[in-house]
């Protein structure tokens, strides 16, 4: 089969209506229909040409997703998402990895607004999007956890509810002395601007237990500052029974250290992640986590991309619900402090 026409004569739909299929654009099409090509598509062996599809349209078929920490799998998994259906539209993913730098969020953006990209999904909670993005003149989709912004849209799980929900949990299971891990800001201001913890104190307040600076660890969200925050809390004179450990990174490093230095886990202090990452399920013991659908964010931001490219004017934000997941690694309080042998 030599063209889209072909396909539109023999599924017996338009061109228009082959052209939004194969750019994966959900948008205007009905399952039945999209089937319908798919199938000629099959039938036929037909291979849609990247190169003259890119000189047609004038676009790079490119997209750039720029995610904080591509070593975390939480964002593998978005990004595998993302790929799956940028893939099937004949779209390549320039992955761009920020370090949670600020400089890099805004370097990666500048290839944006220098047209070598067609679109762009990006994560960077603390850039100011009106900012970032003046003069960008393409679609943008962020990879965000509140509610959506004016302009651009948002594609993410609100992690204030994902805070909540592991809060909630712990306070069900009898704990109120409650340790938090939130993301690491370089000054108080971005401390304090951290929805998370801003989610953290005001559950804390609502429910009248204590709010103390030594129960808030403001950390890299990873392994190594797992193993940190273990050895930092066996030297605490005074321990929380539980810690949210802000993903499942920073609970399997603790856990994983906690075990040489004679700590039990849940015995001497709960931990509860968020994320619910593939190797949460597999440490001893295994992790209470809130889980996050990190595949699907991937999926439906890529799709909100290919509805902005095709000219869609309606495309919504969207936000996934946290779902709490109980292993083994969350206990109810027994009454009695963690003491140092």
């Amino acid at each position: 089969m030599d063209s889209i026409v072909d396909i539109a004569k023999k599924a017996h739909v338009s061109k228009s209506t082959v052209g939004r299929v194969l750019s994966g654009v959900r948008y205007g099409v009905s399952d039945k229909t999209r089937e319908k090509v798919l199938a000629v598509v099959k039938e036929y062996n037909f291979v849609k040409s990247r190169t003259a599809t890119a000189m047609r349209t004038k676009k790079s078929l490119t997209v750039l997703l720029v995610v904080p920490d591509i070593t975390n799998p939480f964002w593998a998994e978005v990004a595998r998402g993302a790929q799956n259906v940028f893939d099937q539209a004949g779209y390549s993913v320039f992955l761009g990895n920020s370090d949670w730098q600020k400089e890099r969020e805004i370097t990666y953006i500048q290839l944006a607004k220098e047209n070598k990209v067609d679109a762009i999904m990006i994560n960077a909670p603390e850039l100011d999007p009106a900012e970032a993005f003046r003069g960008l003149d393409c679609p943008v989709v962020l990879l965000g956890d509140t509610e959506a912004d004016g302009i651009y849209k948002k594609v993410g799980t609100n992690a204030a509810k994902a805070v909540t929900t592991a809060l909630e949990y712990l306070l069900a299971k009898g704990h109120s002395d409650i340790g938090f891990v939130s993301p690491l800001r370089t000054d108080i201001e971005g401390i304090n601007r951290n929805k998370r913890y801003i989610a953290y104190k005001r559950f804390m307040k609502k429910h009248g237990l204590p709010l103390r600076d030594d129960r808030h660890f403001n950390l890299q969200l990873s392994f190594e500052s797992g193993v940190k925050l273990a050895r930092h809390f066996v030297q605490m004179k005074d321990k929380p029974s539980a810690i949210v450990t802000g993903n499942d990174s920073v609970a399997i490093g603790f856990i994983n250290e906690a075990v040489k230095l004679g700590v039990n886990v849940p015995g001497d202090v709960s931990i509860i992640g968020l994320d619910d990452i593939e190797m949460s399920a597999m440490v001893n013991p295994a992790i209470t986590t809130v889980a996050k659908p990190k595949k699907k964010i991937g999926e439906y931001g890529a799709r909100m991309v290919l509805d902005m490219l095709a000219g869609e004017k309606k495309v919504k934000s969207r936000f996934l619900k946290p779902v709490l997941i109980e292993r083994e690694s969350v206990a109810a309080f027994s009454g009695r402090p963690y003491e140092s042998r």
